[in-house]
């Protein structure tokens, strides 16, 4: 025998080399898991039309009249007219 044997234990440099394995493999991951979380929030294409309420009522909101305004005497409780 004129080769030397190695010791059983090799030493730090193995598991190491696993534990950045690992990591990088974790980091890997949750990059893929933030790209669906964003895939799943911001839909593709462009962005849609908001429609006020009214419009989605049915009635376009140029074709609804105004509001009827109450008469002054309704609001002020007085039913006289000032002299």
């Amino acid at each position: 025998m004129t080769s030397t044997r190695r010791s059983a234990r090799e030493g730090p440099g193995r598991a190491m080399t696993a534990l950045q394995r690992a990591v990088r493999t974790l980091r890997y991951v949750n990059q893929e898991l933030l790209r669906a979380n964003e895939a799943i929030f911001r839909p593709a294409g462009p962005p849609r039309h908001r429609e006020s309420p009214a419009t989605q009522a049915g009635a376009p909101a140029a074709a609804q009249p105004p509001a009827a305004q109450p008469p002054a005497s309704a609001t002020t409780g007085h039913d006289r007219q000032a002299a």
